[in-house]
């Protein structure tokens, strides 16, 4: 047996910043592949307007809660929310599929883009009085990424936000918390819902 010692392990190699994120968005990709793997069979009809590509006036919808999707295929299937498109798939939903569709849909990571250019600064301040004013970060979070059943508002299509502020108005789309979003949207005027939508579409 001879007498000399451990042999030293060379020093383990520190990864370069670049080499990290590129391990790392391996990773997403890698993960994000095993989620859609995994889609049930149902939720192929929905990825067709609502998945990488979105159709014109689709938002999109992974990475929103499991209780807000839910909640809105519900009153979809009962007519309580209005899109013919919608209340078409919906309306041959079962329960079983309901709660399949928003476990998925919410294990999803939200699409995140740049957002546009915000080629209106005026009407961007405007906006963030408006939401000021009307404390819409009281239920959408400080940042509008969403609380439970208030979704995520931040960066979404600034037309799908004006319609969507324009139908809580009308009483046409049922709030899904409580009546908040009705009473908060009857007091708005056509420059409100304007200037929100277009605030909350370009927030950095």
């Amino acid at each position: 047996m001879s007498g000399a010692g451990p042999r030293a392990r060379p020093p383990a190699r520190s990864l370069s910043g670049p080499t990290r994120a590129a391990l790392v968005a391996l990773g997403l990709l890698a993960s994000a592949a095993v989620r859609a793997a995994e889609a049930p069979a149902v939720a192929q009809a929905c990825l067709a307007c609502h998945g990488d590509a979105l159709a014109e006036g689709a938002p999109p919808i992974a990475g929103h809660s499991s209780n807000y999707i839910q909640l809105q295929l519900v009153f979809f299937r009962a007519g309580r929310r209005k899109n013919e498109i919608m209340q078409g798939v919906a309306e041959g939903l079962s329960d079983n599929d309901i709660r399949a569709l928003g476990k998925y849909f919410a294990s999803l990571p939200f699409p995140d883009p740049p957002p546009p250019a915000d080629t209106q600064p005026d009407l961007t301040r405007a906006g963030a009085t408006a939401a000021l004013q009307h404390r819409c970060a009281a239920c959408h979070g400080d940042a509008y990424l969403g609380i439970q059943a208030a979704p995520r508002v931040a960066r979404l299509p600034e037309a799908y936000l004006a319609k969507a502020l324009g139908d809580y108005r009308a009483n046409a789309r049922p709030s899904s918390g409580g009546a908040a979003m009705t009473e908060v949207a009857g007091s708005l005027s056509d420059a409100d819902i304007k200037a929100l939508a277009h605030y909350l579409a370009v927030l950095p």
